[in-house]
């Protein structure tokens, strides 16, 4: 059999074999499918032959005209496929052959009509769109319906629903959308509804209506400052507020963002009521710079004790960086278990930190695997765990040969931006090469800032290394330059760094736990939660009060990872294990 660097592409052989049996008498088309064995599709490519008749033996074959089909052509497996006629049906005016977009219920269901997915936490429709057509297994014949990927992206087991549910019925539901999630990945996502998911939802509600009305200023003392004052002897029977605030896109706690809110003050009086008005684009003030968790060790047996350890970066004008610090742990397998544990800041985090660092190991990947035997086509998104590769167009995976100056199946960058979501690092590494035009590499924070960018020298076909570090990168976006470029590896770790570049200041905080006897093995994670503390003294200011809320969470918990999917961050995980003794 051909190599896979030897070979044509599948698609070229299939094509070729179409030429050269086009007067074939009995071959109909050659065309591409999945390797049939005992009549069910395995995942391996093949030609497929179509034939409108199945012939048993070389004789019959021969005086028919037709050509024998070997098992393996152009380093491909092939089938040879039986053609079905089917008679055309007028259709009753009754039941239309496509359904129509919208909310109306499809009864029978039929291709054209809106539907909707359901993903596992709060049984909220993630993503909609139009139902392809009806189908049936080519192995089983059960039936099925299709429709593209970006319309159903979801996960096996997921509910498809229609009709597509009424626009009203997203209303109370924008902020748990908020807080969606899929697993695509052990370390990074986690969907399950848990006591977890709603402090996130409360805390991305929090953080709106604390930047649309009262970060800058409370609405009832701008209005007593900026409206008209009563004359002397008129009195004020009652102050009304009014805040119109549009909700962003996306806004998770401790993410860069603002909305442009309008406040309107009404005072009325004994002699009648006066009113002012402004608009203003308010930011969220409520962002760290980032956060770094650990645990002490990466596994533990049922019984023992876990040590846990955040790193808090606040802003360097922050003149009050005192946290309150709170740890959730739970097995990803029964995230409603969750135990939490209130964080104490101290020194003893810096010192095992400073022990762990030097053993600290990045997670990697070096080549990506073909998404189908013998297809170099992919389509995204690509889980390479840990990481998950989000891209709008398709692309293709190059072998190792000689266009190919690395020893693994590397991924050529599409036309538009190639962006990965990674576990919370501190640095990345990235292999690349290109055909001459620069590629660009910029890291994202939790908080949605750009904390690093580098860009490769312009020598073509040899290969090149991207490194990036910054506080809490989750996502990396890989821009290509004119020529084709392609991205062979990449390396994630949690190295400590010196925060200050970022005009951060750095703060341990730790706490402890013990894992119950009983617990079974499996993997666990932590997610760290942070917020602001109010040490306002009393009687002290009461513009600098309004502006030291308490209890906004400052942390960024919530990522993006495609469009309309959002994750929950796992700042650490750890395992646990039973020990067998002897």
């Amino acid at each position: 059999m051909a190599t896979s660097q030897s070979r044509r592409p599948l698609q070229d052989v299939a094509y070729a074999e179409s030429q050269r049996l086009a007067a074939d008498p009995n071959i109909v088309s050659v065309g591409v499918g999945l390797k049939l064995v005992g009549g069910k599709p395995t995942m391996v490519a093949s030609l497929h032959y179509y034939v409108w008749e199945k012939l048993t033996g070389a004789d019959e074959i021969r005086e028919r005209g037709s050509e024998h089909i070997q098992n393996e052509v152009g380093g491909y497996k092939t089938d040879v496929v039986q053609m079905r006629s089917s008679r055309r049906l007028n259709c009753p005016t009754n039941k239309r052959p496509t359904g129509q977009r919208g909310e109306q219920r499809e009864a029978p269901l039929v291709g054209g009509t809106s539907t909707s997915i359901l993903t596992g936490l709060h049984n909220f429709a993630m993503s909609w769109g139009t139902l392809g057509g009806i189908c049936f297994d080519a192995g089983s014949n059960a039936s099925m319906a299709i429709s593209n990927a970006h319309v159903w992206d979801g996960d096996i087991g997921d509910d498809v629903i229609q009709p597509f549910p009424s626009k009203r019925d997203y209303v109370g539901g924008t902020i748990e959308w908020l807080a969606c999630g899929g697993p695509l990945s052990h370390i990074l996502t986690w969907t399950a509804p848990s006591p977890t998911t709603a402090i996130l939802t409360s805390a991305a509600a929090a953080a709106w209506v604390a930047a649309a009305a009262s970060d800058a200023e409370d609405p009832t003392r701008w209005g007593q400052r900026t409206g008209p004052v009563p004359r002397p002897g008129v009195k004020t029977i009652r102050e009304r507020i009014h805040i119109d605030a549009p909700l962003p896109r996306l806004p998770f706690a401790g993410r860069h963002w603002e909305s442009k809110a309008t406040w309107g003050y009404t005072r009325d009086t004994t002699a009648g009521s006066s009113s002012v008005e402004t608009t203003e684009v308010r930011p969220n003030e409520h962002v760290l710079v980032g956060k770094r968790v650990f645990t002490h060790r990466e596994v533990y047996s049922p019984g023992a004790t876990v040590n846990i350890c955040s790193q808090i970066w606040t802003p360097a004008g922050d003149k009050d960086p005192e946290r309150f610090v709170v740890a959730h742990s739970f097995p990803i397998k029964s995230p409603e278990r969750v135990i939490q544990r209130v964080l104490h800041p101290g020194t003893a985090c810096a010192d095992i930190d400073k022990r762990l660092d030097y053993n600290r190991k990045p997670l990697c990947v070096r080549g990506f695997k073909h998404q189908l035997e013998g297809v170099a086509a992919v389509n995204f998104p690509i889980l390479a765990a840990p990481f998950i590769l989000i891209g709008e167009d398709s692309s293709v995976l190059l072998d190792p040969g000689p266009d190919n100056p690395t020893d693994v199946t590397a991924l050529r960058l599409p036309d538009r931006i190639l962006a990965f979501a990674c576990p919370p690092s501190t640095h990345i590494e990235l292999t690349v090469f290109h055909r001459g035009s620069p590629v660009r590499a910029r890291a994202i924070s939790a908080n949605g800032a750009t904390v690093s960018e580098e860009a490769t020298p312009s020598d073509a076909n040899v290969v090149h290394k991207l490194r990036l570090s910054g506080p809490e990168i989750i996502r990396v976006e890989l821009a290509p330059g004119r020529s084709k470029s392609y991205l062979a590896g990449i390396c994630a770790d949690k190295h400590m760094i010196d925060v200050r570049k970022w005009k951060g200041v750095s703060n341990y905080y730790g706490g402890s736990f013990r894992l119950p006897l009983r617990e079974p093995d499996g993997k666990w994670a932590v997610v760290v939660v942070s917020q602001s503390l109010d040490n306002t003294p009393t009687n002290g200011n009461p513009i600098t009060a309004a502006r030291r809320l308490g209890g906004i969470m400052d942390s960024a918990n919530v990522t993006e990872t495609g469009e309309c999917v959002c994750e929950v961050l796992f700042d650490a995980t750890f395992d646990v294990e039973t020990v067998e003794l002897l």
